[in-house]
């Protein structure tokens, strides 16, 4: 019973303290925010293997960037496209700021056109995360990006 009194308390304390935030422009309270930031990133990888706490064992709650929005160097939110590109430091990549929804840039995905596999329609908002990407017409083959032609034929897309 005291634990379900004390559950019930944390939860009132945190809604009431969720009351009291006022968040800026293109910002939204995080209820249970994680601890990977809403930051422009400044290199590749930099959102891989965030991941969100567990509800029950949150840290209070804070204003985070709205979707699609990143925290730009002056503490503003900005649209994600909007960030400042990175390097890319490895042959046939580019920094792509919202890069479509595809699986992987890996060779076995690849196609002629350099396109992403259709996989049927898909009318989601998918988040963006930028990154380096493999340039059009190449793919990913152990971690380096090559034309489409030294994808091996036993890993293509048919």
């Amino acid at each position: 019973m005291r634990k379900v009194i004390l559950i019930v308390a944390i939860i009132s304390v945190s809604t009431a303290y969720a009351g009291f935030v006022k968040c800026g422009p293109n910002e939204v309270l995080d209820e249970c925010p994680s601890d990977c930031g809403d930051h422009c990133p400044t290199r590749d990888g930099e959102f891989i293997n965030c991941n969100r706490p567990d509800w029950n064992n949150c840290p209070p709650p804070k204003c985070k960037c709205q979707f699609n929005y990143r925290r730009a160097q002056n503490g503003t939110c900005i649209p994600t496209n909007n960030c400042p590109a990175f390097e890319c430091s490895k042959p046939n990549e580019e920094y792509n700021s919202c890069p479509s929804y595809c699986p992987t840039d890996d060779c076995s995905q690849a196609t002629p056109n350099g396109e992403c596999p259709q996989f049927g329609l898909f009318l989601i908002a998918v988040e963006c995360y930028p990154r380096c990407r493999c340039k059009p017409t190449y793919w990913r083959k152990n971690g380096v990006c090559v034309p489409y032609q030294n994808c091996d034929d036993n890993t293509m897309m048919n």
